[in-house]
């Protein structure tokens, strides 16, 4: 045993006493016989597993409970009674493993911070020996860790963590040169959206094996369409921009129109003054009701001042 969680006892020793020293001796025991002769994808002992999480835990400064439970988190999903847990090792342990084996069953966001602590650390151990899992796996876990993990790493200030888990997914999403074209095309989209699309690209793209050329020539081929889509609501936002100041009052857009009016007037009125009359009597109330709709949908006029004037 000594040489599996011996390591773990050592860092524990200057922190923890006997009493609990003891407990984490026995969680190991528990979960070391209940786990006996399953082994991980890598051939490893899965022991091995439980002792790297805690030991990633211990790290962090994490009390006598949360150790234990990081050495028991899985005993559960691996056919042991709740209630015998509980029984052996008191409400607290057997609570934070039961709101962990929740949590890996789609279930909400717990409120014990040391639930989250030991879900981190599962994940990462699991980033660190993702290589032994089918390429598919290793591409949805990838994803998974950055949209869901990296984010709870940064709540709980783990930079550190947070960067290796990003380093090691990103590892496994790299779609390799033949993506080039795809994330240099990808540039024409606003940076928001631009990083969500390519993750969910280079995903596709490593399981499209033997359709590369043709998928990378499908994607360019929608890229302007969804650049058009995305940019919308950006174009939105810069002409209201540019065009607030302009329509800031009803007098700022005349002092731009005035002159060219004056000279279609003049012009129209060389040859035809009853046309220049007309132009006259049309063209000026017509653009005085447009200035007056766009102030109002620039929010600097209000409707009933349309009908009032």
């Amino acid at each position: 045993m000594e040489t599996t969680i011996g390591p773990l006892l050592g860092r524990l020793a200057d922190r923890f006493d006997d009493g609990d020293l003891k407990l984490v001796e026995c969680a190991y025991r528990r979960a070391a016989k209940h786990h006996a002769g399953r082994l991980r994808r890598s051939g490893d002992p899965y022991i091995t597993h439980l002792v790297e999480v805690a030991s990633l835990a211990a790290t962090t400064k994490a009390d006598a409970a949360t150790v234990c439970a990081a050495l028991l988190h899985d005993i559960v999903d691996a056919g042991y009674d709740l209630d015998v847990l509980r029984a052996e090792f008191g409400a607290e342990i057997a609570g934070l493993v039961a709101s962990f084996t929740a949590l890996d069953q789609g279930g909400p966001m717990p409120g014990d911070r040391r639930v989250m602590l030991l879900k981190l650390f599962d994940r990462l151990h699991n980033m660190r020996t993702i290589g032994h899992l089918p390429p598919h796996k290793q591409r949805l876990k990838s994803l998974n860790t950055l949209e869901w993990i990296v984010p709870v790493a940064r709540r709980l200030n783990l930079e550190p963590v947070a960067v290796e888990l990003e380093r090691l997914a990103h590892e496994r999403l790299d779609p390799g040169r033949g993506f080039m074209a795809v994330r240099a095309a990808s540039m024409v989209f606003p940076s928001s959206a631009r990083h969500r699309y390519l993750r969910e690209w280079s995903v596709q793209f490593a399981e499209v094996d033997n359709r590369r050329g043709a998928y990378i020539l499908e994607t360019l081929c929608g890229v302007p369409g969804m650049a058009v889509l995305l940019w919308r609501p950006h174009a939105r936002v810069l002409i209201r921009r540019i065009l607030t100041p302009a329509f800031a009052t009803r007098g700022r857009p005349w002092l731009a129109l005035a002159p060219f009016l004056a000279w279609v007037t003049y012009q129209m009125g060389r040859s035809s003054l009853a046309d220049a009359f007309a132009f006259v009597l049309t063209i000026p109330p017509a653009l005085s009701t447009l200035i007056i709709r766009i102030r109002v949908r620039l929010g600097l006029e209000r409707e009933r001042d349309t009908e009032d004037g």
